[in-house]
């Protein structure tokens, strides 16, 4: 955790570094919904923190960290953590509307047994709906010996 925490630290600092007033960072709110081998839980609820270093007006270097705990469908259960830490590229086509996708590690943890590191990846859609709210929708898959995945649906707020 310690590792995935100084990595992001490191990124956006490499990020910010090069130029201010191309970089971004939003935060988000995030709502899943477990589509594959994720039997046992009902829902997902996150946050995340992404940095969006725009190369163009059409195209942008993008870098996230997040935490998502997927409830149990149990109430005995406890939640399953999923971490991801990734970095992306967004194309805009037109205007607001932008398409994405991303890759990294991601760390899933279920109380009781070691977490896994696996390969973490998504791709979605996007749009920004003011100078500082931003509404989209993604596929997160994590993948190790097998995948899961969740339908994710996000609020953004632009901070800078």
């Amino acid at each position: 955790m310690k590792t995935a925490f100084f990595a992001t630290i490191i990124l956006f600092t490499a990020f910010t570094t090069r130029a201010q007033t191309s970089f971004h960072v939003q935060g988000g709110i995030d709502l899943g919904i477990p589509v594959h081998n994720l039997y046992g839980t009902s829902i997902g609820l996150g946050v995340d923190l992404t940095g969006i270093y725009m190369l163009s007006n059409e195209a942008a270097l993008t870098g996230d960290f997040g935490y998502t705990a997927l409830l149990s469908k149990h109430r005995e259960d406890a939640a399953t953590n999923l971490l991801p830490l990734r970095i992306g590229l967004r194309y805009y086509p037109s205007g607001n509307f932008f398409v994405a996708g991303k890759i990294g590690a991601g760390f899933i943890s279920n109380p009781g047994t070691s977490s896994i590191t696996t390969t973490a990846y998504s791709f979605g859609l996007g749009f920004n709906a003011s100078q500082r709210v931003e509404i989209g929708g993604s596929y997160d898959g994590y993948s190790k010996n097998g995948s899961v995945g969740l339908i994710n649906f996000r609020l953004g707020y632009r901070f800078n």
